[in-house]
């Protein structure tokens, strides 16, 4: 019994001694959850609250896929933008500007905006509650 106690303690340490130096660690990262999400078109974005959704001042981070070449181009950290119609979310790095606009009305479309220029609109699927700015 000894013995498999013995490798067991010996595996995990083998294991551990590998996966450090590629950025593994035991401690895992802060949860994230969505708090608004875009399904357009082209393009899906999800935007994401580190740690406590109910805490406003937390890091948020915004995705977005692209349907056409399958794959999530940003995934950087986000400013969140309240204003009397909805809410405007938007990267804070990045050579391009995207920005989100989730509206406060159930029967308004997101849009998701590059540049300035609307180039995706979808059904908000997540959204936070209503903004009162």
């Amino acid at each position: 019994m000894q013995l498999w106690s013995n490798k067991i303690a010996l595996g995990s340490a083998l294991v551990a001694s590998t996966l450090a130096p590629l950025g593994f660690s035991a401690n895992a990262a802060p949860a994230q959850v969505s708090i608004a999400y875009c399904n357009g078109e082209d393009y899906a974005i999800n935007i994401l609250r580190s740690s406590d959704p109910a805490q406003p001042s937390a890091p948020l981070t915004i995705r977005i896929y692209s349907r056409a070449n399958r794959m999530t181009f940003l995934n950087t950290e986000a400013r969140r933008e309240p204003n009397p119609e909805g809410y405007n979310y938007s990267n804070l790095r990045g050579e391009d500007q995207w920005t989100l606009f989730v509206p406060n009305s159930t029967s308004l479309a997101c849009t998701l905006s590059q540049n300035g220029t609307v180039i995706d609109r979808g059904t908000v699927t997540r959204r936070e509650p209503p903004s009162g700015d």
